[in-house]
């Protein structure tokens, strides 16, 4: 009975002197927190964490009211990749924390263990360590792999192309294939579409360009033009930050996602969900996406069905990272410090992907033997995050994503002419934006 009394002393003591905080983020990483959240407590029983899913559309604006008006209405947040800049402004210099209170920091947190590309672009802004690495997104090709390894299929194929059906390196291949597994020019495909695009007049647009983009952009003509692109304005600028779609290689971009427009099953009007469906249902035999449909497909499919390898051309990163509101009493920067170090941790990273696909951010998983032999993305990721594209992360992001989607939607309808013309008034009006 005494034994009973002290337990129930000790959780009515942890509730009244706990510390609560609350983390925004997006819905396709709170599974993944909310289970970290579950363990961190187990341990921290002093710090209760609330996990409050919103969609993008509503995160970002949130954030930003919040940050502006430094009411500290939340601890701790994910931000997305292209949002850094705005948001750096609210957030908590973790350098200069963990120099105030480095016993905070566990022996065993390793920072050089994070992607480098990925500390520098999602964790860092001006010099400053505004946030750690969570969720190191990037997207993938995923293909049928019974119809593409299907001898009668392979042998149709080659029949009707001269070649061989095999797995497409380049966005010309990706055309020739969509076509032949396209009911309306092969009545023998077993889909009714060859690829699952995503080309709503939204974000998604925007970093769905840079699929196609990004292979011209950084070819040797591209660079010689353009120059190496930098972390912070991406690869929609030039190395001395002037608009570089306005070019042959933007003209070709889009060229090439009309092309595959027949190919695909409403691509102005299929988004995120949609197109993960096409492919679910067998509607399609191929889908550019993120990392985290994976299980989804895996478990309606089956895991012998899904192949998956490289963007034919480029990827494009869409990391998110978890920092701290600068406008919060330092008690709940200190539990909200603790929380994020322990979310972002090697074991963190480790299990958030195997439990919940939410993309590795440090080299020790890619290099585990479990999470190998566990899943086949791995070999994919290694090469995708080496060679994908990123969009910009400056301030004037949101502004620039949203003129530049209208414009690219109306190209890809018709109700704008495919034309460098186009494409030097929209250059035009970010260099407005700009302030050039």
């Amino acid at each position: 009975m005494k034994r009973l009394f002290l337990v129930v002393f000790l959780v009515v003591a942890a509730l009244i002197f706990s510390v609560k905080i609350s983390v925004l983020c997006s819905p396709d990483n709170a599974d993944a927190l909310k289970w970290l959240a579950q363990e961190f407590m187990k341990q921290n029983p002093d710090i209760q964490v609330e996990i409050v899913p919103l969609s993008w559309e509503v995160l970002y604006p949130k954030l930003l009211q919040d940050l502006r008006s430094q009411a500290g209405s939340f601890d701790a947040f994910t931000y997305d990749v292209m949002t850094t800049g705005a948001v750096s402004f609210g957030l908590v210099d973790l350098g200069e924390f963990m120099k105030q209170h480095p016993e905070l920091v566990p022996e065993d947190y390793d920072l050089d263990d994070f992607i480098p590309q990925v500390l520098e672009e999602s964790g860092k802004w001006q010099g400053r360590l505004i946030g750690l690495p969570f969720y190191n997104n990037t997207m993938l090709f995923y293909y049928r792999k019974d119809l593409f390894e299907d001898p009668k299929i392979k042998q149709a194929f080659k029949e009707k192309y001269g070649r061989e059906l095999t797995l497409p390196t380049t966005w010309e291949e990706v055309v020739e294939i969509a076509q032949f597994f396209t009911k309306k020019y092969n009545k023998n495909s077993p889909t009714e579409y060859g690829i699952a695009l995503m080309f709503p007049r939204t974000h998604t647009l925007f970093y769905m360009y840079l699929l196609f983009f990004g292979e011209y952009r950084n070819a040797p003509l591209g660079i010689m033009r353009h120059g190496t692109a930098d972390l912070e304005y991406g690869e929609y600028f030039t190395a001395d930050h002037k608009p570089a779609f306005n070019s042959e290689e933007g003209l070709k971009a889009l060229e090439m996602m009309k092309k595959l427009m027949p190919y695909s099953p409403d691509p102005l009007g299929s988004d995120y969900g949609e197109t993960i469906e096409y492919f679910n249902q067998g509607l399609v035999a191929m889908v550019p996406q993120w990392t985290g449909p994976y299980l989804i497909f895996k478990n309606t499919l089956g895991e012998d069905k899904v192949g998956i390898i490289p963007m034919p051309g480029r990827s494009v990163s869409g990391q998110w990272a978890l920092g701290i509101n600068k406008f919060i009493p330092e008690e709940k920067k200190i539990a909200a410090f603790k929380f994020i170090v322990f979310a972002t941790s090697k074991w963190a990273d480790k299990n958030k992907f195997l439990r919940f696909a939410v993309a590795p951010a440090r080299i020790s998983t890619l290099k585990d033997p479990e999470v190998r032999a566990a899943d086949p993305r791995v070999p994919a990721l290694e090469v995708t995050y080496v060679t994908q594209t990123h969009r910009p992360r400056i301030p004037e992001e949101p502004r620039l994503e949203d003129i530049t989607v209208e414009t690219f939607s109306k190209i890809l309808s018709g109700e704008l002419p495919l034309s460098m013309e186009t494409l030097n008034d929209l250059a035009k009006k970010w260099e407005e934006i700009l302030g050039k």
